[in-house]
């Protein structure tokens, strides 16, 4: 029986994306169990986290064009900054917090009261108390702090802080080093009993694989009743592959920086991870067709310029260079592209350079240039531009300028013409 590997719930999930040219692999979706789609909450750090990428500064103006765009697509949470680190950090919250915006509007805290008044001053919504927990934190940080004196500390400052009504997130920094499980669990234990409405594990320095995050993913929450959340540092490149072994394992929360910005190698891409819960998993809360706008907007604000082959808004995810696949493409896009560029608001492209073939000249000469032309007219002109590869020493890709003049000289041929086509 064709998908006799699903239940209903996994067929109905690849119906509901095909409806919308998405083509995943079906074999995501066995015995899958996921939340209801509004329990999934993507806490969007680009503000705080971002700011802390080399060379990044935000002005108030910069975060409050971020933070419209960031609303736009649908974003639940975003982590504003650090009010007790200047008075530039509290006047942007405060900024943000007068804007009145469907988001909420978080700030970020060590666990000291001072930084919790100050998170409480500006208005926001709510809190990310981050208390580093591993020995290596413990011993050096806090000068051999013992555990029972972590957790007395923990348990002050989550109930401080559950005073002022504020939402209340416990990031356990550096948690996934943190080799003493029990003592783990417990402290996420003590934070709930405290106060806190969302528990976070934090992978601050990216060193931890999915299937180690899944694993600790299952066991916090098998002693919690609030929600989970994941914050995955990129420095092994898995952050995003993290993020998702972790919603398969139960957390329901992802934080995330636009373009993966963020200390060193930075933290799971929001753009990436959204597309990722939609085509991957149905998750359907987010309005993607924004997600390319909002990459590339905050590419211009940062300077920090992402890879033309960057998943899903990178110049070159939707572009299509070989013949095999130009071939396909002209036949039926989903041969080649899982889902439509449109969808995340990108535009198809097809590339004209040596290893493309005829029907990538019959497509942009259709859907660019509005040029019908015959198959031996594009066989000509492929033919034309492999030798300028080989004899010329070309390097480059052909434009739609230069393509035109070559199309427009092979009729002219073909028609016995013999002036030249400018």
């Amino acid at each position: 029986m064709k998908n006799g590997y699903l239940d209903e719930h996994g067929r109905n999930i690849l119906t509901s994306l095909s409806k919308e040219g998405v083509f995943p692999s079906p074999y995501n979706f066995v015995a899958y169990n996921c939340p209801p789609t509004d329990g999934y909450v993507i806490h969007d750090s680009t503000l705080r986290e971002g700011e802390q990428t080399p060379g990044v500064i935000f002005t108030i103006g910069d975060k409050k064009k971020i933070a419209e765009k960031l609303d736009a697509v649908g974003i639940q949470q975003i982590e504003t900054g650090f009010p007790v680190a200047s008075e530039k950090q509290r006047k942007g919250v405060k900024a943000l917090v007068n804007m009145d915006l469907d988001t909420e509007i978080f700030c970020f805290a060590r666990a000291k009261h001072e930084d919790i008044d100050a998170v409480a001053e500006t208005g926001a919504d709510g809190i990310i108390i981050s208390f580093s927990i591993s020995e290596h934190h413990r011993r050096h940080k806090f000068h051999g702090m013992t555990k029972e004196e972590y957790l007395n500390r923990l348990d002050d400052t989550i109930s401080y802080a559950e005073k002022y009504g504020l939402f209340i997130v416990y990031t356990a920094e550096d948690s996934t080093r943190e080799n003493d499980l029990d003592f783990l669990k417990k402290a996420f234990k003590k934070a709930e009993e405290a106060g806190a409405n969302r528990a976070r594990i934090a992978d601050t320095l990216g060193c931890i694989n999915p299937s180690g995050i899944a694993y600790l993913v299952r066991e916090t929450k098998s002693v919690l009743d609030i929600p989970l959340e994941v914050h995955c540092h990129n420095d092994m490149g898995l952050a995003l592959a993290n993020s998702l072994a972790a919603v398969e394992a139960g957390a329901s929360t992802i934080s995330a920086t636009v373009n993966g910005l963020g200390e060193r190698s930075g933290v799971t891409p929001t753009e990436e991870v959204i597309a990722a819960l939609h085509v991957i998993f149905g998750i359907k809360t987010f309005d993607m067709s924004q997600l390319t706008e909002l990459s590339r907007f905050v590419e211009s604000i940062t300077g920090v310029r992402t890879a033309p082959n960057k998943p899903v808004t990178g110049e070159n995810a939707c572009t299509h260079c070989s013949g095999i696949h130009q071939h396909g493409i002209l036949m039926n896009p989903t041969t080649y592209e899982v889902y439509p560029p449109e969808l995340v608001g990108q535009k198809r492209r097809v590339y004209i350079d040596e290893l493309c073939g005829s029907h990538g000249i019959l497509y942009v000469a259709e859907k660019k240039l509005g040029m019908n032309i015959s198959r031996d007219t594009a066989r000509k002109v492929i033919s034309k531009i492999k030798r300028a590869y080989l004899e010329e020493d070309r390097q480059s890709a052909y434009t739609l300028t230069e393509l035109e003049k070559l199309i427009l000289e092979a009729q002219s041929a073909e028609a016995g013409g013999t002036a030249a086509v400018p």
